[in-house]
């Protein structure tokens, strides 16, 4: 906050527009001209003049982000009727006795009068309603009308060139060029209608007659203290909200859905996490940059907000409120679903629409950067169509792999360290490229896979346990073992399995250990399954080997580690060695008894 406060000092400088609204368009024809004749001139090779197009193209793109600050701070608004006095001293020499090229001459610089007359009428107006708040709405319905007006039929002039003494052709390049000019203009204010709106904060808040107020106690010319005092308030007052407004939507929501109902403390402390804690940080990132904005609308007042920094704010609104929307859906959402779920017993399905949502939700965000950003997003969907088909075909391999790489980027099938199993290659994921994967394998070996195999391949994720590692003991006793001693043996092991802190337990699930959103979506999917805990454990007589009485012990322990694993796994079998010797019985071998029979 300092920084900015800071930032505020160093640009809240009174904005001063010199340039002449009617110099920037004069240049923007002038540019449009020239690139018209480097076009003609370079013929179908586009690498002619490339460099002069490339810098009159940039010079364009840079008075088009000036207009709307030149027009809203226009001073000068006696083009138009400069206009209208060029038009009547023309007109009045409609009627003398003039030559026919003369008087082609004179209706052809009246058309382009009556171009000139008609666009500053129109930008003008715009400036009007700006100044008057008007809506998005208002302001591109003039636009609209200003562009369907834009035009002159000059096809008349055409059959005149023999009796002419001058060239019509030369007139109607010019003229053309004035209307193209025009029109890209006038469809670029349109496009970008929104930036003018800003004046709507200003008179529901009055916040210029503040600034006004402020500034009649200081007398300096370049800094406007005015300015520099709202913005300090505004930043001061989304920072005190973004403290209080979070436990104000908990209250209200306790108000909506708990009214006159009593609830324990854990059921509240589950619901602020559910509303409040998991979606806080992004809540108050948004009335941060919210504030942000405010401050820069207040700088730049009178004139719009610049359309680059309207663009940044604008993506940057996008990203943070489709984090907030993922973040509900994470939260109460998936709630909704869970309780779904549980009614109808479709719990595959609830699973699936929460995937669905989730892309749905990234992509549709996607699309708003990308169409801010200027990329033509009907085209890029097209594209993906017969064009599409064509490149997919040519080079399927790599795209399949490039693919498989952002599946498996969002897919969580493993992670980076992740120990795997895949395609009967056993190692520690090193890295996921957009072609391929390297798995490092515990002889010090790097392996590459393709993208596109793993993905057809079966993935054994060792990594992805939680709770719960399976051990499988086998003890096999000798024969002379009673029923008494081994029924007694095989209690004394379900006791000690059922004790130790070693092996998980029954009540070792996601549940226990998991945040709330387990406790719901143990409604439509296997939970523990899902997270990575296993608690089982079994104890039986398991079989009469040749040699052995076999007890089968079949059990989980809770490290999953190899460290902790081992050291856990050696001390329950020296554990198990203490109770078969407890019992007194013994460890049976491979052996061979020999039985002679006795010859009388």
């Amino acid at each position: 906050m300092r920084i900015f406060v800071y930032l505020l000092l160093s640009f809240s400088f009174s904005f001063c527009y010199e340039t002449k609204l009617s110099n920037s368009i004069e240049d923007f024809l002038n540019i449009n001209y020239k690139l018209n004749e480097y076009n003609i001139k370079s013929d179908n090779n586009d690498s002619i003049f490339s460099d002069e197009k490339k810098q009159l193209k940039s010079a364009k793109q840079d008075i088009l982000a000036s207009l709307p600050s030149l027009i809203a701070m226009q001073k000068d608004e006696n083009i138009s009727s400069e206009i209208k006095t060029q038009k009547d001293l023309l007109l009045s020499q409609e009627n003398k006795d003039i030559s026919a090229s003369s008087k082609v001459l004179l209706e052809l610089k009246l058309a382009s009068l009556n171009l000139d007359y008609n666009f500053y009428e129109t930008v003008f107006a715009l400036k009007k309603l700006f100044l008057q708040n008007a809506s998005y709405k208002e302001m591109k319905d003039l636009l609209e009308r200003a562009i369907l007006s834009n035009n002159v039929d000059l096809s008349i002039y055409k059959d005149l060139q023999a009796n002419l003494n001058f060239d019509v052709d030369k007139q109607s390049k010019y003229l053309n060029n004035k209307i193209n000019s025009y029109d890209e203009i006038l469809s670029f204010l349109r496009d970008n209608a929104h930036s003018f709106e800003n004046n709507l904060l200003f008179s529901s808040l009055k916040l210029d007659s503040i600034i006004s107020y402020i500034n009649s106690f200081f007398s300096f010319s370049y800094v406007n203290i005015g300015k520099i005092v709202l913005c300090v308030l505004v930043l001061i007052f989304f920072d005190v909200l973004k403290h209080i407004l979070p436990n104000a939507i908990y209250f209200i929501l306790l108000q909506i859905f708990f009214k006159n109902k009593l609830i324990n403390k854990e059921k509240q402390a589950e619901l602020k996490e559910i509303f409040v804690n998991k979606n806080k940080k992004i809540v108050r990132l948004i009335l941060f940059v919210y504030s942000l904005g405010i401050c820069v609308n207040i700088v730049y007042y009178p004139a719009p907000i610049n359309l680059d920094l309207s663009s940044v704010f604008y993506i940057t609104y996008i990203v943070l409120f489709t984090w907030l929307t993922l973040g509900l859906l994470d939260s109460y959402g998936i709630i909704l679903l869970a309780k779904l779920a549980k009614k109808s017993g479709k719990k595959e399905v609830a699973n699936l629409i929460i995937k669905i949502l989730y892309f749905f939700i990234i992509i549709v965000a996607t699309l708003f950067i990308l169409a801010k950003l200027g990329f033509n997003v009907s085209a890029i969907i097209a594209s993906l169509g017969i064009g599409g088909l064509a490149v997919a075909l040519a080079a399927k391999d790599i795209i399949a792999n490039f693919f498989s790489s952002l599946i498996l980027s969002f897919d969580d099938s493993f992670n980076q360290g992740d120990w795997v199993k895949i395609a009967d290659v056993e190692g520690t994921i090193v890295e996921t490229g957009l072609r391929k994967t390297s798995i490092r394998t515990f002889d010090n070996s790097l392996v590459f896979l393709p993208n596109s195999v793993i993905l057809n391949s079966n993935i054994r994720n060792y990594s992805k346990r939680k709770m719960g590692r399976q051990v499988k003991i086998s003890l096999g006793l000798t024969y002379d073992s009673s029923s008494k001693q081994l029924e007694d043996c095989a209690n004394d092991l379900r006791a000690y399995l059922r004790n130790s802190p070693l092996v998980a337990q029954r009540d070792d699930s996601a549940i226990k250990y998991g945040d709330y959103r387990s406790k719901y979506r143990q409604n439509f999917v296997s939970i523990d399954d899902l997270e990575g805990y296993k608690n089982s454990f079994y104890v039986y007589l398991s079989e009469f080997k040749d040699s052995s009485i076999n007890i089968e012990l079949d059990f989980y322990i809770k490290a999953v580690d190899k460290e902790s694993f081992v050291k856990a796994r050696e001390k329950i079998m020296l554990d198990i060695m203490a109770i078969v010797e407890k019992n007194k019985l013994n460890f049976a071998f491979p052996s061979l008894s020999l039985y002679m029979e006795k010859q009388s």
